[in-house]
């Protein structure tokens, strides 16, 4: 898609998902005056916004709506209510309406914007640097255009995947929040590198390209996980002394269970 043929959008709410994804579309060279941000109240952080990113900044709803064909909800999920009656009577035939609040599902989006496409997503926040993850999930009166537009706005700024709808919880709890779990491990990592007696600068900048690394092990190679981890585990050696600590303290099954209750939150949401 030419950057002409690129629609309006613009983003309800201004937090941390929001942020991610106006900055990885900019980063992909997404014109500023083709994306907005609002949010309820505050004003500094949609001048943040728009001073950093160089997009438009509207106080108003109607605004936004008079602005963006693609409206984009990126409120917390208590405030989806509010978000929905604040925009309803500004909402057009022309808009599409996209969310990436966990838990709301199309169902309750379509029952919101009567006839209007609306698309389902979980995006996660490496979107920020253009390396995020996008699953999404069509409604019943969205188009292949619609489609096209969820994968040429989210793969912006990373992979983008389809899924059943059945299916978005479970991204929600695995790749929604999967760069958390990333985040627990380097911490942890760096943590037991300070106590072996390393520079916190220095565990942090070992820890850091090592994760890196063999993400892009993974990527590039497209070879199984435990195919490559058993490259690396030779029999009594060093690793297989510290993998087996990671199965003996569980942290397999840690994880599994982490997947399992951000599954079930997401779920509870939806409720």
């Amino acid at each position: 898609m030419e950057r002409t043929e690129l629609p309006k959008v613009g983003f309800v709410g201004a937090g941390n998902m929001a942020e991610a994804l106006v900055g990885g579309m900019r980063a992909a060279g997404w014109p500023g005056g083709r994306i907005a941000v609002t949010n309820r109240s505050n004003r500094a952080r949609l001048a943040s916004l728009a001073a950093q990113y160089g997009v438009l900044a509207f106080p108003e709803k109607r605004q936004l709506c008079d602005h963006a064909e693609v409206l984009v909800l990126a409120v917390k999920p208590k405030d989806v209510a509010e978000a929905v009656s604040q925009l309803q009577p500004h909402v057009r035939p022309h808009h599409r309406v996209f969310s990436v609040v966990a838990g709301l599902t199309l169902a309750r989006l379509e029952e919101a914007f009567p006839g209007l496409p609306v698309v389902r997503a979980m995006p996660n926040t490496p979107s920020a640097v253009r390396e995020g993850v996008t699953a999404y999930a069509l409604g019943r009166h969205a188009s292949d255009r619609d489609a096209e537009l969820a994968r040429v706005l989210f793969g912006s700024v990373g992979a983008v995947v389809e899924v059943p709808e059945e299916r978005i919880d479970l991204v929600t709890g695995l790749s929604g929040s999967g760069p958390a779990y990333v985040f627990f491990l380097v911490e942890s990592l760096i943590e037991a590198g300070v106590r072996a007696g390393l520079a916190p600068e220095v565990a942090r900048d070992l820890v850091v390209q090592t994760v890196f690394g063999a993400a892009r092990m993974l990527r590039e190679t497209g070879e199984d996980p435990a195919e490559l981890r058993r490259r690396v585990t030779s029999p009594g050696g060093t690793t297989m002394a510290g993998v087996g600590a990671l199965e003996e303290h569980g942290v397999r099954g840690a994880l599994v269970e982490a997947v399992r209750r951000a599954t079930l939150r997401a779920r509870e949401l939806a409720s």
